[in-house]
């Protein structure tokens, strides 16, 4: 298995008013990535540190490496996980989603 790390933006998904952006994330997603494998989740966190926890329950068994921001506004989340298919990942991003105040990378 391939643990080259391949980063896709959502920023570089097309938006439009027949856009799906999760169906374009995991067609690019299934280009770049081996399944089953490690998938490196990266997540910014704003406002009040609750937050972290609404995300831990969306990856309640998983590692978290949190780095804060200079100024303490921030906090930068990076969880690798072992996940089976993009589905999988597409589902993860979806439920923290939901979360204000986080921003997905």
């Amino acid at each position: 298995m391939d643990d080259k790390k391949i980063n896709i933006d959502f920023n570089d998904i097309p938006e439009g008013s027949n856009a799906d952006v999760y169906a374009n994330f995991k067609e690019k997603l299934e280009n770049v990535q081996s399944f089953p494998g490690t998938y490196t989740f990266k997540f910014i966190i704003t406002g009040d540190h609750t937050k972290i926890e609404e995300l831990r329950a969306v990856l309640p068994n998983d590692e978290f490496v949190e780095k804060p921001s200079k100024t303490g506004k921030y906090i930068a989340i990076t969880v690798n996980k072992q996940v089976q298919n993009a589905d999988e990942v597409v589902d993860i991003y979806k439920q923290a989603s939901a979360i204000k105040g986080i921003m997905l990378l």
